[in-house]
């Protein structure tokens, strides 16, 4: 038994070994970056030994889309190996692979074959890793699969390939994914390769950590316009400590995102270690866009593309050793970013045949230059974030096309050199019964049964906009208060307060001066119940089914809420979550007031609260026939439409459902 047991330790050590680092022509190409960094004792986002992926879990391999999505949506640690081409099998026919439009028919007769597509919810805990097939001698291909990290830490993705091409949308919708399930075709997200985000509850208080994307391949190509696909490698939100290194990323529009817009910028809000990647024929933008954090640009190359690493507001990069030819516009920070370049000799920037380049360079071919871009200084260096940070190797920036063309992409240096298991149907099934972060689907997109998870129905925001926010400040004074006219502005006592304003107030006159913002462990919050203690909020927007309303209570501690149109509890909604959604039937709907106050007798502190609007990234799926249906029947007496997620019949200022029920 000893021995057995040994012999299991001694398979799992060596394939955390041949996962983390690899020597290949004398050089290391283990993982290195902030992603090997353990991050900050305390903090969320602290990881003891930095990033393992799913050491120390199962070796599996997946076989088809239902083994993949099960595994890597699995609560326990895998390392998940894949050997060949995967797509979810289940045919559909489009217009034209360029748009992507499916057809009303799907008999086949006309239109251009392609298959569903589908996403995989990763969890924590998870390795993905490419095996070259000896027959292709390619590394396998993802197609129509878009893979998201929502809220997760501690995940490798090593030696794959992915691309879009092809997914099926439909002509009224946002160029969302298509997929079968349950009989339906339903809208299921962006068209990303890799999205990772922290925003399933709230961006201001979810987080993500510790993600090593490596030697991987993305492009999607025969596009029909710039917004048929989406990303190839998105990062939003609070995600730290991450590495992007040695992939290849081509013949795209919008490469990479880093902060989805301007309410995506804080303080640290993304560190990220992007180097060895090879960018060519990217004819749009964002290579990345970056909004906000961190980032290390060190030896990549671009060539032939247009607009190259966008450094906007707030964001700050030190670059480099990097390598710029025949691209537009390679690289700018005059647009709110600052960098940091290395000047040293050998690892400065070089431009060969680019339009636009950065103020004091020229291009060393002698191309004629056509604007030049200012730089704003920043004094950043990754070491500053991370003390023990560093590169495995940093190329001098003559060297970086032939390396780059010689090592960055899928298939170029051996990955895994441990035996490969055969697919295995048992522990499909246990991977099954422990899933987590969604719900798994089989060959024929039926739902498999036992099923425990459903976080890709209940994800609360996506790219939501965020209607409102409220944030007490860490600094605020107290606040007492003691009759129903002493109603007092939030504004001085916000670290935040947007879309809106707030103040707090009382129901009934106190006894005794009552504290209403006040702290509690040194955390500021506003106070409630004491004497029926009110904060309204007027806002810019009104409120709509749909809308989510997330709090965040002081110490995380449980929330009793009530939320009203007025100020009085005869219409009251109550919440005992952090998130809130709005019904159908709810007295708050196209109000731009509205009344939060306690729920019970105990005391609740609330130190955030925030409305966001989703932009219907699938958090309902919804029936594309549906759709349809909702379009045909449009008339001037007669409105059908899709209200979150549900289809809904308007007739003579009358709303039924599909069922013809009036519900309202």
């Amino acid at each position: 038994m000893k021995k057995f047991l040994l012999s299991i330790l001694t398979m799992c050590l060596a394939a955390v070994a041949s996962v983390q680092a690899q020597t290949v022509d004398g050089r290391n190409f283990g993982i290195d970056g902030f992603a090997a960094y353990a991050g900050t004792p305390g903090t969320n986002h602290y990881l003891a030994g930095g990033t393992t992926g799913g050491a120390g879990g199962e070796v599996v391999k997946a076989e088809n889309f239902a083994q993949l999505q099960a595994y890597l949506q699995s609560s326990k640690p895998y390392i998940v190996l894949v050997d060949h081409d995967i797509t979810t099998g289940i045919p559909c026919y489009v217009e034209s692979l360029s748009t992507g439009y499916l057809c009303q028919d799907q008999s086949g007769e006309s239109g251009e074959e392609t298959t569903y597509g589908e996403r995989v919810m990763v969890a924590s805990n998870k390795t993905l890793i490419g095996i070259v097939n000896p027959e292709t001698g390619k590394a396998p291909l993802f197609s129509r699969i878009t893979f998201v990290l929502q809220c997760q830490s501690n995940v490798i993705i090593r030696n794959c390939r992915f691309t879009m091409v092809g997914a099926p949308i439909i002509k009224t919708g946002e160029n969302k994914i298509v997929a079968w399930r349950d009989g339906k075709q339903v809208e299921t997200g962006d068209p990303d390769c890799i999205g990772i985000q922290a925003d399933k509850n709230s961006a201001s208080t979810d987080w993500g950590a510790h993600i090593w994307i490596d030697h991987c391949e993305f492009f999607n190509g025969n596009a029909a316009n710039k917004d048929r696909y989406d990303g190839l490698v998105d990062c939003k939100n609070n995600v730290q400590w991450l590495t992007i290194s040695y992939n290849y990323f081509h013949n795209h529009d919008k490469a990479c995102l880093f902060g989805k817009g301007n309410s995506d910028i804080y303080d640290n809000c993304r560190t990220i270690s992007f180097h060895h990647n090879y960018f060519k024929d990217i004819d749009g933008s964002r290579l990345p866009l970056q909004r906000g954090g961190n980032l290390h640009y060190c030896n990549n190359y671009q060539v032939g593309c247009a607009d190259g690493w966008d450094c906007r507001e707030k964001s700050v990069g030190y670059v480099e050793a990097c390598y710029f030819k025949d691209s537009k516009s390679p690289i700018r920070s005059d647009r709110g970013g600052s960098l940091n370049i290395n000047k040293s000799e050998g690892y400065d920037v070089i431009y060969s045949g680019c339009n636009n380049v950065m103020e004091g360079y020229v291009n060393i071919d002698g191309h004629k230059i056509s604007n030049t871009y200012p730089v704003t200084s920043s004094s950043w260096l990754p070491t500053q974030t991370a003390s023990t940070y560093s590169i495995n190797q940093i190329d001098k920036t003559a060297d970086v096309p032939a390396i780059c063309e010689q090592y960055s992409g899928a298939g170029k240096i051996v990955i895994w050199d441990q035996a490969v298991p055969s697919a295995d149907e048992t522990k499909y099934n246990e991977a099954v019964a422990t899933q987590l972060t969604a719900a798994c689907y089989d060959e024929n997109g039926n739902k498999v049964s036992g099923v425990s998870g459903g976080g890709d129905d209940s994800d609360p925001s996506g790219d939501a906009e965020v209607l409102f926010k409220l944030e007490i400040s860490s600094s605020a004074s107290d606040l007492t208060m003691t009759k129903t006219t002493d109603a007092k502005s939030l504004s001085s006592y916000c670290s935040t307060l947007t879309g809106g304003t707030a103040s707090v107030g009382l129901r009934n006159d106190a006894s005794s001066s009552q504290k209403v913002v006040g702290s509690d462990s040194s955390q500021r919050h506003i106070r409630t119940p004491k004497n029926d203690v009110y904060v309204q909020i007027n806002l810019d927007k009104a409120l709509a089914v749909g809308d989510k309303i997330s709090f965040t209570g002081n110490g995380n501690s449980s929330l009793e809420i009530c939320m009203m149109a007025n100020n009085t509890y005869s219409d009251a909604e109550v919440t005992t979550n952090h998130l809130y959604t709005i019904p159908e039937t709810s007295s708050l709907v196209g109000k731009t007031t509205l009344y939060v106050s306690r729920a019970t007798s105990s005391n609740t502190y609330i130190q955030a609260i925030t409305i966001m609007r989703p932009d219907n990234d699938d958090d309902t799926p919804t029936a594309i026939s549906e759709v349809q249906e909702a379009k045909k029947f449009n008339s001037s007496s007669v409105q059908k439409a899709i209200v979150n997620g549900k289809l809904i019949i308007t007739k003579d200022g009358k709303q039924f459902n599909a069922a013809g029920a009036q519900v309202k």
